[in-house]
Order: structure tokens, then C-alpha cells, then sequence
């Protein structure tokens, strides 16, 4: 039963992608974090995300879904084609020695290198729900579509 349901689940995630990402990062209570995400398109400037990063230092694991609005400028200026500034937030949580659960507010900027890669650059800050801490995490990375 466990393993129907794990292949049920990475089919689904395998259907619903849009993008991969590989993270690089480093975060408060964490240290340097590296990990991967699955991104998927759910209308021309909408986008959801799920991300897990590893933190060997901790160690712990931050993970995260979110909703992002993701406009490609390249529609309002042509010159400014393949930047795709994002904001957006979802449910956060870091598992480790600060463990942490609550609204994780992401910005960002990806860059297309072409139609199929980007590179980007972002920060998350997760409000901890009650009595659970504030912290922030920045990461690097790429997507490939």
C-alpha cells in the first residue's frame, strides 16, 4: 500500500510540474541549505511551488509550498524579455534545531537563459505562527522547464 501510494504521488508530481529547480542557499538556524523544488504554471502569471532544502549543518530541512505571481516583463517591454520578477508566500516550515511552522513571504528574479532554463536569485521570510520563530532564507538556483 505504501508503495502505490509513493508511485501515485510521484506520478502526480511528475504530471503536474512545470519546472525543476536545484537550490543553493543558507538560512537562519539552518546554515547552508541546498536542495530542489518542483514548480508548476497555473495561469499566464500564476505559479505554484513546492520546496524541500537540506541542511547537513543543523541539521534540518525547511519546506515549503507556495503561490507565486511570476510576470514575464518581456509582455509590457519587449527589450526586458526572459526576467520574471516574483512575489508571492504559502506555508513554510523548518525542521531542526529552531523548528519553526507559519507564512513563508518569498520575492525573487529569474532570469531565462533560454525558453527551457533560468537562474534565479531569491529570499524567503517565514512569520512564525504563536509561540514558533521568525526566520529568513535566501537561496540561488535553477529551474529547468
Amino acid at each position: 500500500m505504501k508503495r502505490l501510494f509513493a508511485l501515485t504521488l510521484a506520478a502526480g508530481l511528475a504530471w503536474a510540474q512545470g519546472a525543476i529547480g536545484m537550490r543553493l542557499g543558507y538560512g537562519e538556524g539552518l546554515g547552508l541549505t541546498f536542495g530542489a523544488a518542483v514548480e508548476t504554471r497555473l495561469r499566464q502569471n500564476l505559479s505554484g511551488r513546492l520546496a524541500a532544502d537540506l541542511a547537513p549543518a543543523g541539521p534540518g530541512v525547511a519546506l515549503e509550498a507556495s503561490l507565486l505571481f511570476k510576470p514575464d516583463l518581456g509582455l509590457y517591454d519587449p527589450s526586458l524579455e526572459g526576467l520574471l520578477p516574483y512575489f508571492g508566500g504559502g506555508l513554510s516550515g523548518l525542521v531542526g534545531p529552531a523548528p519553526t511552522l507559519g507564512v513563508g513571504l518569498t520575492l525573487g528574479l529569474e532570469g531565462l537563459l533560454d525558453p527551457y532554463t533560468g537562474l534565479f536569485a531569491e529570499g524567503t521570510y517565514v512569520y512564525g505562527f504563536a509561540a514558533f520563530p521568525k526566520v529568513w532564507r535566501l537561496a540561488l538556483g535553477a529551474n529547468f522547464r
